[in-house]
């Protein structure tokens, strides 16, 4: 016999699934993920959130193309709605992005089902950088529970950084964090992706400590917290630093293989203030070029 339950509340996750987050009767807070089953899709009136089981469909989809980092164009909803609305099992929204290192390009392909019962699912999505050079590279993010890449972090890995994301290690079946970048140098899969290279916890990356053995300066201690973040998103941070016995700014991007920061001047030329823990120094010019204008050669 199933417990009453009370207290109802909902979260769309970043995946797209529906978190149900409720009170049984001895009071404890219990939390599930609804089924399809569960739902009751409504895409006419644009109002209504009645039930636990009748949500607005084309709001939840505009917010999970928000919290992906998509944004909240108008031609972004108008072009969602055309979608659902049309007749179509499956449809595609096109989008760009302005968060690439200069000269890049970056182009999304947003990939939305149909189900039997009405709903409508954005499973995937495909992310295209051009360079200056006009080099093209591509790959495709799945959009679900486990492993979700915002778009902001699909521009940092086709710009040739590292990600932190939770992933299933196959080796223990289990989901941990882990950095991951794509292998540029080896070929695509059957589906068009690049593998994936994997720094699993085992490999131990601590970011806190490689900031720390980087000599960051930070002006206020919270902004620690934030650049470490933000360095485990591949992100390229502005910081402080010392160099030459002097507090200079540059910005920096985290290099889990070599378990380094990889320091820059404010233009984006490599200075070399720390030694790798293991492995080899990069060639300083390799380095500039790889960042500054990502050229791929396949």
């Amino acid at each position: 016999m199933e417990k009453p339950e009370y207290g109802e509340s909902y979260e769309i996750l970043i995946s797209g699934e529906i978190l149900k987050i409720y009170l049984e009767e001895d009071s404890l807070a219990k939390n599930r993920i609804l089924t399809i089953n569960e739902i009751k899709f409504n895409n006419q009136n644009p109002n209504i959130m009645e039930t636990q089981k009748e949500f607005d469909q084309v709001q939840y989809l505009k917010d999970q193309m928000k919290y992906l980092g998509f944004g909240e164009g108008e031609k972004l909803h108008k072009d969602l709605e055309k979608g659902i609305n049309s007749k179509k099992q499956q449809f595609e929204i096109k989008t760009t992005s302005d968060k690439t290192l200069p000269d890049n390009k970056v182009d999304f392909t947003l990939k939305f089902n149909k189900s039997e019962n009405g709903g409508v699912f954005l499973n995937s999505y495909n992310a295209k950088l051009t360079n200056v050079k006009s080099e093209e590279i591509s790959h495709n993010f799945p959009v679900n529970r486990e492993n979700t890449f915002t778009a902001k972090e699909a521009v940092n890995l086709l710009e040739g950084r590292t990600v932190k994301i939770e992933f299933n290690n196959p080796k223990t079946e289990q989901l941990e964090p882990a950095f991951v970048k794509l292998k540029f140098d080896e070929p695509k899969t059957e589906k068009g992706n690049y593998e994936f290279q994997n720094f699993y916890k085992n490999y131990g990356v601590d970011t806190a400590q490689i900031v720390e053995k980087s000599k960051l300066i930070f002006d206020k201690p919270e902004w620690k917290e934030s650049t470490i973040k933000s360095l485990e998103k591949g992100n390229i941070v502005k910081v402080k630093f010392e160099f030459d016995d002097k507090v200079v700014e540059g910005k920096a991007v985290l290099n889990p293989q070599y378990k380094n920061l990889n320091l820059y001047d404010s233009d984006m030329n490599r200075i070399n203030t720390n030694k790798p823990l293991e492995g080899l120094e990069q060639d300083n010019k390799h380095e500039k070029n790889n960042v500054k204008e990502q050229s791929i050669k396949r």
